[in-house]
């Protein structure tokens, strides 16, 4: 490798989810454990698709590739040797997320790597959650057709200190890509155009097809922009709608959405439903829907309550210290305000809550999801604390 001379190079950073946590349940020498078979298992991989592991940093590997295929390959392999280690061993739960970027970079005499896709690997992996692969668009398209893998689109992101969005997308092996069961995720194989404009027309038109729901597709804003409207089609088939021109403000006022990136997906039950994707901070991802009234608010809060049979009903605690249990919330003494619930899902941190009209015309009946990966919980309720109270005044 020339030093002196920037060359493309694909680079794969790969970490554990939740090592913190893992290290303070059980402590350093499990902790050392899990990092060692981590390590072995990367490099062996890296060195079978031609790579070379560059730097390990206790529960991080980065990783370099002359080719973007054998990254991607590697990638998705690692995440199947994952899966099988902690089939074999619930004692080293190997939940990992990578990113994979590729640029023009310069090789330094001591070994290391200088270059912007360094940097936007970086962000990828602290983005993807356990058993992630993303992927940039530059590495997709370098590494062309890939027989046995299947690409999603994940659009454009904005990630930290990078001043430009991102299109990224996520890798999964045939074998083991999820099956779409809801609307707002489209899975094709990589060949031809993958674009999110595609999978917006595909999304839109199932919308239109599904009775009783109101999809909402981006307006005037663009991709990640924070307008939206009811499709006059929809509009005018009779189901229940906003106003066409309601559009996010019909949930929150704009504020509450600075810097996110945000998405539509159609809830069976609920007026009108919105994603957000923050680009950076917590939480990961929050989604906030709207009910036409209190009954409709509480079947969909009992439903989410009853997927989580290890949740104790009225008792138990969402804070710092301890993260599990389902109560009421107040906006102050006396001030009834909804209930909420929290649990661990895998590695991520969940928060479910409502927000109940209470017979207040101007407020609306919600109920709100906020996850974060990894192991920063009390972070997660930090951004509770105030959040509700705010989202519950606005609306």
């Amino acid at each position: 490798m020339n030093a002196a001379q920037p060359v493309v190079y694909t680079f794969l950073i790969a970490d554990i989810r939740g090592y913190s946590r893992y290290t303070d349940e059980f402590g350093a020498e499990s902790a050392a454990g899990l990092t060692a078979r981590f390590v072995d298992l990367v490099t062996e991989n890296v060195e079978l698709h031609g790579g070379k592991v560059v730097e390990v940093r206790g529960d991080e590997a980065l990783s370099v590739f002359t080719s973007a295929r054998q990254a991607i390959r590697c990638a998705v392999d690692l995440q199947g040797r994952f899966d099988e280690e902690a089939e074999l061993d619930h004692e080293i739960p190997l939940r990992v997320g990578i990113g994979i970027d590729s640029g023009e970079s310069v090789a330094l005499e001591d070994g290391s790597f200088r270059g912007a896709a360094l940097n936007v690997a970086a962000r990828l992996c602290a983005r993807a959650h356990a058993g992630d692969v993303i992927v940039t668009e530059a590495t997709y398209r370098l590494a062309g057709r890939l027989e046995g893998l299947t690409f999603s689109d994940r659009g454009r992101v904005h990630l930290k200190n990078i001043s430009d969005p991102i299109h990224i997308l996520k890798v999964y092996s045939e074998q083991g890509a999820p099956t779409p069961n809801r609307l707002g995720t489209i899975f094709a194989r990589p060949g031809g155009q993958l674009g999110w404009k595609l999978a917006a027309g595909v999304m839109g038109l199932a919308a239109l097809t599904a009775a009783g729901v109101v999809y909402l597709t981006a307006g005037d804003g663009g991709e990640g922009g924070n307008s939206f409207r009811v499709p006059p089609a929809a509009a005018s088939g009779g189901t229940q709608t906003l106003a066409a021109d309601a559009g996010l403000d019909a949930i929150l006022p704009a504020a509450l959405w600075e810097d996110c990136r945000v998405q539509s997906i159609a809830e069976p039950t609920a007026v009108q439903t919105a994603v957000c994707l923050p680009s950076d901070g917590m939480p990961d991802r929050w989604e906030i829907s709207m009910y036409p009234d209190g009954a409709a608010l509480a079947a969909a809060y009992e439903s989410e309550l009853r997927r989580r049979e290890d949740v104790p009903r009225g008792k138990g605690t969402c804070n710092a210290f301890s993260w599990g249990g389902e109560r009421p919330w107040l906006h102050g003494p006396d001030k009834p305000g909804g209930r909420v619930f929290c649990y661990f899902d895998g590695n991520d941190a969940v928060i479910v809550w409502t927000h109940e009209r209470l017979g207040q015309p101007t407020h609306r009946d919600i109920l709100v999801t906020a996850r974060e990966g990894g192991s920063d919980h009390a972070g997660l309720t930090r951004w509770w604390r105030p959040r509700h109270h705010e989202i519950g005044k606005a609306t």
